[in-house]
């Protein structure tokens, strides 16, 4: 069965990521595991030496972690890999089929450029872009296409950069004052639309997706710029900065709009899966009033000492937030 499209939506069969490995040799690169398409993914790396090449041959082992023995799918997808390292360059593109049946699939690469080869302390960041063909048993995301006026869903028209995007009144009146007070003040307008600035088409559109059900979570907002899921132990500091803008980005947009709905999923996925320096994670909820984030970040204080050796990451707080830290010590260690 073909993957389809359910009425006012767009489903995702294009996605990316960028997947950073690393280890003490080449020989012990790992890659930490990640999510496309419904289900989560892991590579595994391997570097034989060749006596007559006089290099090293690289091979690819891509295997998804859907074990359910109930769990019946299929996915027919084209797969690309591109490397961009000093000592490894180039890509591979393969059209390849996994289910509950074919967990895995083998890739041969390219040779290495051993003399470039740096060891210990080896890195590997590599690009991978599926494209879907067709799926079974499998749910891709629907993303809300607000391109065209659809009964029920939409019933006025929201403007951006020249952009119409066709929504509906009360779901954005619960979500937001601003876009309640706004159509109150539109509601005799001939056009029946308004114009909303100082946001871009692109932006409006993920504040939309986040605003409707199912709540686009910020994994998504950070894939759709950096290609970018979940961050993880191997990213790099200047990944991790990127999706800690953008993350701002977002949320500052959300803040101007006054929609509290945005704050409320990226505090949860925040809590679940962020991995930013303590400094950043309690700076980021005390900017944005991320109660959750907050607790969690202060329950990981455990001590006394620990607070002394982060002293440099704490100063750039309010007096608030310090004043919650010292709480946590006095009550809690």
């Amino acid at each position: 069965m073909s993957p389809t499209e359910s009425p006012g939506t767009q489903v995702e069969l294009h996605d990316c990521r960028d997947v950073i490995g690393s280890g003490s040799s080449i020989h012990s690169i790992k890659f930490s595991e990640f999510h496309m398409f419904d289900a989560n993914w892991k590579l595994k790396f391997r570097a034989d030496w060749v006596d007559y090449l006089n290099t090293y041959v690289v091979s690819l082992r891509l295997r998804h972690r859907r074990n359910s023995v109930d769990d019946i799918w299929s996915l027919d997808t084209s797969v690309k890999i591109q490397f961009d390292e000093e000592w490894l360059k180039g890509g591979v593109l393969f059209d390849t089929n996994f289910s509950n049946r074919k967990r895995e699939v083998e890739i041969t690469t390219m040779d290495i450029a051993v003399e470039k080869v740096k060891e210990p302390n080896m890195q590997v960041r590599m690009k991978i872009i599926m494209q879907v063909k067709s799926a079974a048993g499998i749910q891709l995301r629907n993303f809300l296409d607000f391109s065209r006026p659809l009964p029920i869903f939409s019933d006025t028209i929201v403007r951006v950069e020249g952009v119409q995007f066709h929504v509906n009144r009360m779901i954005l009146s619960m979500a937001s004052p601003i876009f309640l007070q706004t159509f109150m003040d539109t509601q005799n307008d001939e056009n029946n639309g308004v114009e909303i600035c100082n946001v871009s088409s692109h932006d409006f559109r993920r504040i939309l997706n986040a605003i409707y059900p199912p709540h686009m979570p910020p994994k998504q907002w950070i894939k759709g710029n950096f290609s970018f899921f979940l961050i993880d132990i191997f990213s790099s500091e200047n990944d991790v900065k990127k999706q800690l803008d953008h993350i701002y980005h977002f949320l500052h947009i959300a803040k101007a709009l006054q929609i509290s709905i945005v704050f409320e999923v990226a505090d949860k996925w925040l809590v679940k899966y962020g991995r930013f320096k303590l400094e950043d994670s309690l700076l980021l909820a005390q900017t944005f009033g991320l109660r959750e984030l907050m607790g969690s970040k202060l329950a990981k204080i455990e001590s006394i000492d620990e607070l002394r050796k982060r002293r440099g990451e704490i100063s750039s707080l309010s007096h608030k937030t310090k004043s919650l830290i010292l709480d946590h010590i006095l009550f809690s260690l």
